[in-house]
């Protein structure tokens, strides 16, 4: 599968919507950090900021998200 090229702006927006309509109402304090180029690396060529543990459970809604990302996207540019 081809991965699309989009802006880190873009791939963050993503994640956000993602995030939010998955987590819904569960925690208003969790942020989706802005994903990180990772040059040289396998894709995807991004990764996301480490998350700390939330006692909603975010951190792992965002990796499931973020793992449905790395299979759709990848940074342009770098």
């Amino acid at each position: 599968m081809t991965r699309r090229k989009i802006t880190r702006e873009e791939l963050h927006a993503w994640l956000e919507r993602e995030f939010r309509a998955t987590a819904a109402d569960l925690c208003g304090r969790c942020r989706v950090p802005m994903p990180v180029f990772r040059a040289g690396a396998a894709a995807p060529n991004w990764r996301l900021p480490a998350h700390p543990e939330c006692p909603a459970l975010c951190h792992t809604l965002l990796e499931e998200v973020a793992a449905r990302a790395a299979q759709r996207f990848e940074l342009a540019g770098g």
